[in-house]
């Protein structure tokens, strides 16, 4: 078993295993992992353009209660999987602003194939039907991927209001593709910014965009101020030491300066 995988299962006390159970259950785990940007934007800022790869990933959360992003948490589930026996693989993924901007996961097994994408904070797994689709249902929002040519399309319903969100390569890309893809992230106008999102409670989600925070469940949505104790509320709501956080605040304020 990968460093990796036996770190996050100790960690989280999850026993590694293959069925549809053990797959959602590790995904809703990894999910804890926070989805954040400042430890990449700290590396690009110190010209240390270089992937966190998965036994690092590990290592800093639970040291520092870090994650990272779309790369790094596809990568580090996908090692995660590997070691439960599984097949998992990255598949790139195109936005509106650009191609191979995006990854997730294809997990197969005896139980099914899968679809896991912590980058865009998807709560658990996704499983796919026999004609390739799946659903996942969160506080006011919809989530489904839609069998296309060449892959999947995934959209969300909010408010009644249809969105693409992305689309999803289901051809399997090398690994020194993925490598380049990953490479190319650390120019992304993304990492101008300081930007969070985890899962929240009774199935919401929570992102932070420099000094503003978002809260959205059951209740509704709720906007809050970050800029006073910044370090301090993005240890509270995302559980990363402050340090990291106050050094990422510190050097966005030094370059916007």
């Amino acid at each position: 078993m990968e460093k990796a995988a036996e770190v996050f299962f100790e960690h989280f006390s999850v026993t590694p295993g293959g069925s549809a159970t053990d797959i959602h259950r590790i995904g809703e785990t990894f999910g804890e992992i926070p989805w954040e940007n400042l430890t990449k934007f700290l590396l690009r800022s110190s010209g240390e353009n270089r992937p966190r790869l998965a036994e690092k990933v590990m290592a800093d959360h639970v040291s520092l209660g870090t994650g990272g992003t779309c790369y790094s948490l596809t990568e580090t589930l996908g090692s995660i999987f590997t070691s439960c026996g599984l097949s998992a693989r990255p598949l790139t993924g195109h936005m509106n602003h650009g191609r191979n901007i995006h990854c997730a996961l294809l997990v197969e097994g005896e139980a099914g194939r899968f679809i896991l994408d912590p980058g865009y904070v998807v709560p658990g797994a996704v499983q796919l039907s026999d004609s390739g689709a799946g659903e996942i249902v969160t506080a006011g929002r919809k989530m489904f991927w839609s069998p296309v040519d060449g892959g999947w399309e995934m959209h969300t319903v909010e408010n009644g209001k249809k969105q693409l969100r992305y689309k999803l390569e289901s051809r399997e890309i090398t690994r020194s593709e993925f490598l380049r893809y990953w490479a190319a992230s650390f120019e992304s106008a993304g990492l101008n910014s300081l930007h969070l999102n985890r899962a929240g409670p009774l199935g919401g989600r929570v992102s932070a965009h420099n000094g503003n925070l978002r809260i959205v469940d059951g209740s509704g949505k709720k906007n809050l101020k970050l800029r006073d104790n910044y370090a301090v509320k993005i240890r509270e709501t995302f559980g990363i030491a402050p340090e990291i956080a106050e050094a990422a605040w510190i050097e966005l304020q030094r370059q916007r300066s």
